[in-house]
């Protein structure tokens, strides 16, 4: 679930009353950062603060999440930001920079509404009980 703001407060809260003493290190989000502006650059973007948070956003969620969405309204930047986030990690990844999850990146656009599930991710057949792969296993 999505925190809100008023629950942030008493998120930290829990957390501190769970590990007393424990400051969380803050992560350096420098190399990765310098990259998302030379993306910026090199797709005419201006590298806006927000904008550059939502990429370190997207950033995270695809490191803890083997899949996801990205959702909002038309023309609110999401295809600008996945764009720029792969350039960014291509970057990183060509200068051999280390890092979590620097890799060589493809996107690929799927409607998962126009296939079953079996057919994006994989299914067992009912008759002869052998697996096929779907799409997802297939690209990745």
């Amino acid at each position: 679930p999505k925190f809100l703001a008023h629950d942030l407060p008493l998120f930290w809260g829990i957390l501190s009353d769970l590990f007393p003493g424990i400051e969380r290190p803050a992560f350096d989000y420098g190399p990765l950062l310098t990259a998302i502006k030379r993306g910026c650059e090199t797709k005419n973007l201006q590298s806006v603060p927000i904008f550059l948070r939502k990429n370190i956003e997207l950033y995270e969620m695809i490191c803890v999440r083997h899949g996801l969405m990205v959702v909002g309204p038309t023309g609110g930047g999401k295809s600008a930001c996945i764009q720029t986030l792969k350039l960014a990690l291509c970057d990183l990844k060509n200068h051999e920079i280390e890092g979590e999850k620097y890799e060589t990146t493809e996107i690929f656009h799927l409607n998962p509404k126009a296939i079953t599930m079996g057919q994006l991710y994989g299914e067992s057949d009912a008759n002869t009980h052998e697996w096929r792969d779907g799409i997802v296993p297939n690209i990745v």
